[in-house]
């Protein structure tokens, strides 16, 4: 059995991770959920968008990345000069990276006045739950909630791979159990899902299997418990009369309630919502040329709009009637249709093409660690924009993470097919 598995699903992994588009194969699947959720949603009356989009990108993607290198948009120079970039002491930096982590956390909490998870377990009543889990960001300022971001979707995630694979379990526990504190500590379910993703990853890929189980089973523990938390009518009650919920759960479906939601927040919430912004602009709500951009808006000498908030009340107004305030975050090329079109459209394109090469020449030899460090910012790409991803959302700090720690990964990674490393 071991021989067949080596010989087939296997080769076939390896053959995928150590491939250098292996993140656009991903993007591909993420664009094909989009258009399927598009398609269930609005039949095919905005299809034509998403296969522009679509040619579009593979084609700027595949010219540019076989464009001769002195031709190329990413100057040699620059490469070489980043791949320059090495520290010596890494053990020093990831210990001062870890105590920094922990002291913003214990902060953090301090200015929260308390830990929101354990407040809201205390309530009974969602609108109140829900309250709490919106004032984490609604009552902080916004460099906390910057910091905050920047550690849950960049800092986390990369101590937590990098211990793993460097470390022995006493200062991996430490990093496991801070983080997942942290995460569960917000309430929001997503953090325990994210966080962990390229440790998940690599454990599978590195055929750590009994160490992936037992990292499931914590995960799933974890989600399962902030389920109870934010759902009272699973303990003694909801004593919210107002809610309204798509689905009721009980005490006996609610498990298989939280497996069919999260199927279907992946699969098809992210296309409907791309649909419901094509519904909406610019029937409803014009084209904002450039007044989108935060860094566009004060140059124009405009009123900065941001459509992911001023739509919720359109696509939910039986919730915004409830006095519930929301985002409807969407796929990173609707941002640039709600500002130009159909040329919104083409240069979101362009544009991601390039971002995904570039990726690809900073993790050039070691696509592997590329895959499990970028895998979750990828797939994010159907509900958020690029630029946020890869600055406030934590990209373009996992990427220079690697930098730094560059050489303690190449030693495992470069010309290795780690799938066979036990």
């Amino acid at each position: 059995m071991k021989k067949l598995l080596d010989k087939t699903i296997y080769r076939w992994v390896n053959f995928f991770c150590n491939n250098r588009h292996n993140l656009l194969f991903v993007y591909c699947i993420v664009l094909l959920f989009l258009l399927l959720g598009v398609m269930s949603d609005s039949g095919s009356s905005y299809v034509s968008y998403l296969l522009v989009y679509s040619g579009v990108f593979l084609l700027s993607y595949f010219l540019l990345d076989y464009l001769p290198d002195r031709a190329k948009p990413i100057p040699r120079k620059i490469l070489t000069v980043i791949s320059k970039l090495e520290l010596m002491n890494t053990h020093k930096i990831f210990l001062g990276i870890l105590l920094g982590v922990i002291g913003f956390i214990l902060f953090h909490f301090v200015l929260l006045g308390g830990i929101p998870t354990i407040k809201a377990l205390g309530s009974n009543d969602s609108f109140e739950i829900y309250s709490i889990r919106h004032s984490v960001t609604a009552d902080s300022p916004s460099i906390i909630n910057y910091l905050s971001s920047f550690i849950l979707k960049g800092v986390i995630p990369f101590l937590l791979l990098y211990s793993f694979h460097k470390y022995g379990w006493k200062l991996f526990s430490v990093v496991f159990a801070v983080s997942l504190i942290y995460c569960i500590s917000l309430v929001a379910k997503s953090y325990v899902v994210t966080s962990f993703i390229p440790l998940m990853i690599y454990a599978l890929y590195m055929k750590h299997f009994f160490r992936f189980i037992l990292f499931a089973l914590i995960i799933f523990c974890g989600l399962n418990f902030l389920m109870f938390v934010a759902n009272p009518s699973l303990r003694s009650g909801d004593a919210n009369k107002r809610i309204v919920t798509e689905h009721v759960e009980s005490k006996e479906q609610g498990l298989e309630n939280s497996v069919s939601n999260l199927m279907h927040r992946t699969f098809y919430i992210p296309g409907k919502i791309v649909s419901g912004w094509f519904k909406a602009i610019p029937s409803q709500k014009p084209f904002l040329y450039g007044c989108g951009y935060r860094f566009i808006a004060p140059i124009k000498n405009c009123n900065y709009h941001e459509y992911s908030t001023e739509l919720y009340p359109i696509l939910y107004p039986e919730y915004s009637k409830l006095g519930y305030a929301g985002t409807v975050n969407v796929a990173s090329f609707m941002y640039d249709y709600a500002n130009f079109g159909w040329l919104g459209i083409i240069y979101s394109a362009i544009f991601l093409a390039l971002i995904f090469l570039f990726v690809n020449s900073i993790f050039k030899g070691n696509n592997s660690i590329k895959l499990f460090m970028s895998i979750f910012y990828v797939l994010m790409l159907s509900s958020s924009s690029y630029l946020t991803l890869f600055f406030s959302g934590g990209w373009g700090l996992m990427i220079f993470l690697f930098l730094i720690f560059r050489k303690d990964f190449q030693s495992n990674y470069s010309n290795q097919n780690l799938g066979e490393v036990q």
